[in-house]
């Protein structure tokens, strides 16, 4: 990615500054070879601005060269500069600062990276690529537990994918307050999703395990069953049980179709910790 990091004259100074801050923060310092406060500031602010990937733009101006545009902001000492935000200047500073202090003053006009990662994922939603949407997401709610929209949006991704065990304990994490039209509509759809995956079949078989003496060929049916309505966080740990006790049950089929889960859903978490399990059991 090519940093946006300008030289501006008083040409380009609408293209780069008016027009450029209205699709992300600009901004304008005023330097001077002379000055050697300046020749310690740049380096820092080009570094800021690679740092936060882009996200603001950083417009130099040389004051020895530039007189058009000095004489119009009347800049009176340097290092100066102006912190553009939707066409206006908004903030800035002038003399020597520390990076505390800059980074500070950049952060403050940047917008929420989490939030900006949350657009992201809705997008990658709406065209149905729901796996890079709950990657999207779970990065967004790394840097910010709290937020409601980010949980709400992850929710919704999960019961897209058929992830219900996933989607219902963020739901219950939503606090009265905002519990928005959004919310409502996703516990509907959980609960819609719950009856269809408790059939009769299921229910039948978890309370033939509290009453039969054949406990591992109940945990082999009820997890194939837990398997056909998605509900793979059961299935795989019915299996686990299962080939603790013989990893060859059913002729290898309990291994193989724990295996198959393992490659059908896109829980890398899940995945993650019964390869594991797994694989201490075959070595």
């Amino acid at each position: 990615m090519q940093a946006d990091i300008f030289d501006i004259t008083a040409q380009d100074f609408q293209t780069v500054v008016a027009d450029g801050s209205k699709n992300k923060p600009v901004l304008v310092v005023f330097w001077s070879s002379q000055c050697n406060i300046c020749k310690t500031l740049l380096p820092v602010l080009t570094q800021l601005q690679h740092d936060y990937g882009n996200g603001f733009t950083l417009a130099r101006v040389n004051c020895d060269t530039e007189h058009q545009i000095t004489q119009h902001f009347e800049i009176k000492s340097v290092p100066t500069a102006y912190m553009f935000v939707n066409g206006q200047g908004v903030d800035g500073f002038a003399g020597e600062q520390t990076p505390e202090f800059l980074n500070d003053l950049i952060k403050k006009h940047l917008p929420d990276p989490a939030l900006a990662l949350l657009t992201d994922a809705q997008t990658l939603f709406a065209k149905g690529e729901l796996v890079e949407a709950k990657e999207t997401l779970l990065q967004a709610q790394k840097l910010n537990e709290q937020d409601n929209q980010i949980k709400l949006a992850l929710a919704q991704v999960y019961l897209a994918l058929g992830e219900f065990e996933n989607a219902k304990p963020i739901l219950d994490s939503i606090p009265e307050a905002d519990q928005d039209m959004l919310y409502h509509s996703l516990i509907a759809e959980l609960t819609a999703t719950e009856q269809s995956a408790q059939t009769p079949e299921i229910t039948a078989l978890e309370n033939a395990l509290a009453n039969t003496q054949d406990v591992q060929s109940v945990q082999y049916q009820l997890a194939l069953q837990y398997q056909l309505v998605k509900r793979y966080k059961e299935a795989l740990n019915l299996l686990h049980t299962v080939l603790s006790k013989d990893l060859g049950y059913d002729n290898g089929e309990a291994k193989k179709i724990m295996l198959d889960i393992l490659e059908t859903t896109d829980d890398k978490a899940l995945v993650s910790e019964y390869r594991r399990k797994l694989y201490s059991l075959l070595y």
